[in-house]
């Protein structure tokens, strides 16, 4: 099949009018061109069809009534400022179909120039991109579910760790001739497995939990105290070497437990990476209107790949990792870091290799009265 040639404009300018016309009237997408009144000018069969008017009823009407209301200001400014300057810009807005039925719609919005050089008016070039959106949002989607998945795998493999332990422990127990020694044993390793099924279960909880601040707020230097003491009773002080430096700073109110899950998993964290021992400090103070919390620890530190993952949920530089009753291998980081994002604060690390760790945790507080 022949396609007919191109009319030369310098030629037959009257067929080139024609070609051009015609070329914009059938295009597959809504063409529409105004004046610097902004009333329409010319309404292609595309712009018919989208928005259900014929172009003999809105020639010479006000291009902005085919917008939202609460798009036609924003509209306005943009079609003034292609006809002043030239600026070429684009707008989305949510129209309804001739069924009632949503479909999302993109403008480009350009200058129209005559042969002599005068912005004379302006184009909106008009496309439906509901279907684009809409393929968007499934890859979204799926990837949620793929995320999931994966969560859901790495939740299984725990819990079958444990309760594989818990059933081991019991049918020893169960044939033991020893039976009060050994009865004993295994009901604090079946204790233990426990704690952590619930330590596992907590964590996703507060992993899950969306609203960051509730009735349960207190004093971030109480909270600083108490986490201080929990860890002074738990490390071996002759392995490791345990500082608190707090700012002098007025009471601060944060969530408790929010802010208690951080701290509890960072110096856990910390300890994870001196098992030879080492120095753990925790400081902190107020800066403008954010608390700041620091946990440093001089363990053997992170590439630049470890610090690129260190808070994805499961991951872990340890390897197989041996989980204390209070966290689960490769997910405290990942929990510490949507805590802080629930709060509306930041977490950031510092690292070297062998030169140890500084994680920074920033959160917003109310301005001291």
């Amino acid at each position: 099949m022949k396609m007919a040639p191109t009319p030369a404009i310098d030629r037959d300018s009257v067929a080139a009018q024609s070609y051009y016309r015609d070329l914009c009237e059938h295009l597959g997408v809504a063409l529409i061109s105004v004046d610097k009144d902004m009333r329409v000018r010319t309404w292609n069969l595309a712009a018919a069809r989208m928005f259900g008017a014929a172009a003999d009823r809105m020639i010479d009407t006000e291009v902005l009534f085919i917008l939202p209301a609460d798009r036609r200001q924003l509209a306005a400014r943009l079609l003034e400022r292609a006809i002043a300057t030239g600026e070429v810009s684009e707008l989305e807005f949510q129209q309804r179909d001739e069924s009632g039925q949503p479909r999302e719609l993109a403008v480009s919005i350009a200058a129209l120039v005559s042969d002599g050089g005068r912005r004379i008016g302006a184009s909106l070039c008009i496309r439906d991109i509901t279907r684009r959106l809409g393929l968007q949002t499934e890859l979204l989607e799926s990837r949620k579910l793929a995320a999931l998945g994966e969560l859901a795998g790495a939740i299984a493999h725990h819990f079958n760790n444990i309760l594989g332990g818990v059933v081991t422990s019991l049918d020893y127990a169960a044939t033991a001739a020893d039976q009060p020694t050994v009865v004993k044993r295994i009901l604090l390793q079946t204790t233990r497995s426990v704690m952590r099924a619930v330590a596992l279960v907590n964590s996703l909880l507060a992993f899950s939990k969306r609203t960051p601040m509730g009735d349960d707020l207190c004093d971030l230097t109480e909270v600083l105290n108490e986490i201080a003491h929990e860890t002074e009773t738990c490390i071996d002080r002759e392995l490791v070497r345990f500082k608190l430096e707090i700012a002098r700073m007025p009471v601060l109110p944060v969530p408790r437990a929010h802010v208690a899950t951080v701290l509890r998993n960072l110096i856990q964290n910390a300890l994870e990476a001196m098992p030879e021992g080492g120095e753990l400090i925790v400081r902190a103070g107020l800066d403008d209107s954010h608390a700041v919390v620091s946990v440093t620890d001089s363990g053997r530190g992170l590439d630049d790949i470890a610090k690129g993952r260190l808070f994805e949920p499961f991951w872990t530089t340890k390897g197989e990792a041996v989980e204390s009753p209070g966290t689960i291998a490769g997910l405290g980081l990942a929990i510490a870091h949507g805590l802080v994002h629930v709060m509306g604060g930041t977490i950031a690390v510092k690292s070297q290799v062998n030169e140890g760790a500084t994680f920074t945790v920033r959160i917003p507080v109310a301005a001291p009265s």
